[in-house]
């Protein structure tokens, strides 16, 4: 290596195998989750709550979880139902700014429209015992406290045998709390061009915050659907996964290519040549130190939204040259 670093071969011998998607991938990428690379194992999620020591009560109550909740349950619960409410539609009208994006550049989650009393919502019930019930919703209120609301519905039992059967259905329905977030809230994103599919898509595939990669969130749910609810069709999750996973396919390599050349070009071929170091050896344990940073952030959950934000927006959603790799929030 020499203080004028060839910024070619440095990218193919340390950053080549982060970007490059394997054929596998991008098969998987371009068509559809059905063996997809969401990483939560929905079977074991809810295979471990039932409680049977726990003596059920009529003072106990049901939470609705129609988003992240569906696979990773976070208060105590003792037992669980698949199910739906009716007069909703689900849809990716809410920024993310605490979860799954930051101040600087939000993600995209799931919240409830109006919709005609014939359209569902399927998702997932989840009752809390009664002793367990104020700090359920303390934890809940905090957690959804970015503009979501919380209000109680009907939940029907989900049958498999009988999910068209409407006189089955209301035979086993009961009260649920759940919570919306409405268009009054200030990260509101459902009116106008950030209602459009492309768009959210684009928002997705730049996305990631504290909680994880905004595309996990919804690879999993369109994942959960598919085990909880087999046969059952959510057609804006499965468009919106189509959206994001031919981004990736098309675009990801290419752009992420182009930023991590031109951190390079800039940290090795600029500031390098600023500091006025000494001599080549100087040089080269300078340049090899901040490749070697590099490498390690490259490991870091996020980097690739880093970089394809930095690409496309001229937005930092981490902090590279930070030891403590703070998200910017």
């Amino acid at each position: 290596m020499s203080c004028d670093p060839d910024v070619q071969s440095i990218y193919n011998e340390h950053f080549r195998n982060f970007v490059t998607i394997n054929e596998e991938e991008r098969t998987a990428a371009a068509t559809s989750s059905a063996s997809g690379s969401a990483t939560a194992d929905i079977t074991k999620a809810h295979a471990e709550i039932y409680n049977p020591s726990v003596q059920f009560t009529n003072d106990d109550i049901w939470i609705f979880g129609y988003g992240s909740l569906m696979w990773k349950i976070d208060f105590p619960c003792i037992d669980w139902q698949r199910g739906y409410i009716c007069g909703y539609q689900r849809r990716f009208y809410q920024h993310s700014i605490d979860h799954r994006g930051v101040h600087v550049k939000p993600g995209r989650v799931v919240t409830l429209v109006p919709a005609t009393p014939n359209d569902r919502v399927y998702g997932v019930a989840y009752r809390v015992a009664a002793s367990e019930r104020d700090s359920v919703i303390k934890h809940l209120d905090f957690r959804e406290k970015n503009g979501y609301e919380r209000c109680t519905v009907t939940f029907h039992v989900f049958d498999p045998e009988n999910r068209n059967n409407e006189e089955s259905t209301k035979k086993k329905s009961f009260d649920i709390v759940i919570y919306i977030a409405t268009p009054e809230n200030e990260s509101w994103a459902g009116d106008g061009p950030n209602s459009q599919i492309e768009n959210i898509a684009e928002q997705i595939f730049t996305s990631a915050g504290p909680s994880g990669r905004n595309r996990e969130y919804l690879f999993n749910l369109v994942k959960s659907m598919q085990h909880l609810f087999p046969g059952v069709e959510d057609e804006h999750l499965l468009e919106l996964e189509m959206a994001v996973r031919q981004r990736i396919a098309k675009d990801e390599e290419r752009l992420l290519e182009m930023a991590l050349k031109k951190e390079l070009k800039d940290v090795l071929g600029g500031k390098g040549k600023d500091l006025k170091l000494n001599d080549d050896d100087e040089c080269m344990t300078w340049q090899k130190n901040k490749i070697d940073h590099l490498i390690k952030f490259c490991h870091k959950t996020g980097w690739r939204e880093y970089f394809l934000a930095k690409e496309l927006y001229g937005i930092q959603i981490l902090s590279l040259w930070n030891d403590d790799d703070r998200r910017k929030s």
